[in-house]
């Protein structure tokens, strides 16, 4: 019965390994397509991105606030 076990821990963990391994191969293809296409704008002297289509910082900080509002009691006027 604990060779049940043992065998049911071991696949999870596989899956999840895989799973992991899976979500960091995408990342490395996304990095890897944002740099192309970064370098192929700097060869043409062209914009890679509209401003539009990425999010400043700013516009990312004040999601992030929003979102956990309670976690910033001293933030009193926002």
């Amino acid at each position: 019965m604990s060779m049940g076990l043992a065998a049911k821990i071991a696949a999870s963990r596989k899956a999840a390994k895989a799973e992991a391994d899976e979500k960091a191969a995408k990342e490395a293809f996304n990095n890897r397509y944002i740099a192309k296409v970064i370098i192929k704008a700097k060869k043409n002297k062209d914009r890679a991105f509209p401003s539009n289509e990425i999010e400043s910082l700013t516009e990312i900080a004040y999601k992030v606030v929003a979102k956990n509002f309670e976690k910033y009691p001293q933030l009193e006027g926002v």
